[in-house]
């Protein structure tokens, strides 16, 4: 992994952007702050498309992205971060489009609902339909990539439970970019990096948690859960992250019960920092990463 220190002022230019991101923004108004985190990154580029469309996947809202020269038959399952109240498939499609092409695969984002207004567990419900609703079009679970970022990252392995539950056939593989998987927020990173993260704060992370799964947030750890029979994951955080230990703690549970992982520390890398590929080369060498390893567990 090459080093960042001939980036050094795009990674600080960065930084300083996400900083901003929702600056001057009320933070008691929840619809404002959707609007302009929806806004942060719904025009980053994308690559040339043959199909960008509105799907309804199980009753479940999605946008279908098929880029040129890619397949359909093989999908990668988007559960966009926002903390569980923001983003949407707007914030996202430009990440996700990227890995897509980097696998050579169709992407498909779902609009979960969002809380407060739609507590735990109406999100993973969302995506566990999706899915579902992508087998019943025919597709294999093993052509089926379960990717989130975040709080989607969280909800990929959420669902990929519900599915071993259910006795759903599991997808082919879990992308997990800075999955936050502990909601009760009790890692060690969270003081460790807190002077280093651009953006992230335990504060908001606690109050988003207690959008989300109400006075039960803390019942809600991944991190507790038995993870035996799950796909093979691939981890990505960065190392100045206060959620850095949701992912190092998550791939020792995942190695403890027997689930194939890598796992990336991304040195100087925050929060997501795939998503600034417009900027940086570490997001976009990234990103060839995660499209490799999509490629490379998606059956033929």
């Amino acid at each position: 992994m090459s080093t960042i220190s001939s980036l050094t002022g795009d990674l600080a230019q960065v930084r300083e952007s996400l900083a901003r991101r929702l600056q001057g923004v009320d933070p008691s108004d929840l619809e404002a702050q959707r609007r302009a985190y929806d806004a942060y990154s719904e025009n980053d580029p994308m690559p040339e498309m043959s199909t960008q469309s509105e799907i309804d996947l199980g009753g479940v809202s999605c946008l279908g992205l098929l880029p040129k020269g890619c397949s359909g038959d093989h999908v990668i399952l988007w559960a966009h971060g926002g903390g569980f109240a923001m983003g949407s498939s707007r914030s996202h499609k430009g990440l996700a489009s990227q890995v897509a092409v980097a696998a050579k695969v169709a992407a498909i984002l779902p609009d979960y609902r969002l809380a407060p207004e739609h507590r735990h567990p109406a999100a993973l419900e969302d995506i566990v339909l999706a899915y579902g609703a992508i087998l019943a079009e025919g597709v294999h679970a093993n052509r089926v990539i379960l990717a989130g970022d975040s709080a989607g990252g969280g909800l990929v392995v959420a669902a990929a439970m519900k599915l071993k539950e259910q006795g759903v056939a599991m997808p082919a593989g879990m992308i997990l970019l800075s999955p936050w998987v502990d909601l009760a927020n009790r890692g060690w990173s969270h003081t460790a990096k807190a002077q280093r993260d651009p953006f992230l704060t335990t504060s908001v992370l606690n109050t988003r948690a207690k959008q989300y799964g109400g006075e039960a947030n803390a019942n809600l750890s991944i991190l507790d859960a038995d993870l035996r029979g799950l796909p093979p994951a691939f981890i990505q955080t960065g190392e100045a992250e206060i959620l850095m230990s949701d992912s190092t703690v998550l791939a020792e549970r995942l190695g403890a019960a027997g689930v194939p992982l890598t796992l990336e520390i991304w040195p100087e890398m925050f929060h997501v920092f795939q998503a600034r590929y417009p900027m940086l080369a570490q997001s976009r060498q990234a990103i060839q990463r995660l499209g490799q390893w999509a490629a490379a567990h998606l059956a033929q």
